[in-house]
């Protein structure tokens, strides 16, 4: 049986990460890091490939300056983050952000793959 993902229904931007609320009352951290290494983007996901050009753009992410981006709502499935520096590009679906915020591989162990699907 798949799993229901509640609703996302509150999102705490904090000094280094973001507090989630669903509506089942559960909560969650995920790090600014975490999020900006897990961009969907097909600038960033290819680089997650690889050990060595994740390890790579691991170092990147963690090298900007922590702070708070603006959140935009991209329709009513996702979300983008605006940072001030970095790619701002990836659109978060929202089970992206509940595979993040359980601490599972967003991308379930699949390698970027550009072209028609």
């Amino acid at each position: 049986m798949a799993e229901i993902m509640p609703n996302l229904i509150r999102i705490e931007r904090r000094q280094s990460d973001f507090h989630l609320t669903y509506d089942n009352q559960q909560e969650y951290t995920i790090t600014y890091h975490d999020l900006r290494h897990a961009c969907p983007c097909a600038n960033c996901a290819p680089l997650r490939n690889e050990d060595e050009t994740s390890l790579t753009l691991r170092s990147q992410v963690e090298s900007y300056k922590e702070h708070k981006p603006s959140v935009n709502p991209v329709g009513n499935y996702a979300l983008n983050f605006i940072w001030q520096n970095g790619c701002s590009n990836g659109i978060f679906r929202f089970e992206r952000i509940w595979d993040l915020a359980n601490r599972r591989d967003p991308d379930n162990g699949k390698q970027y793959v550009h072209g028609a699907w």
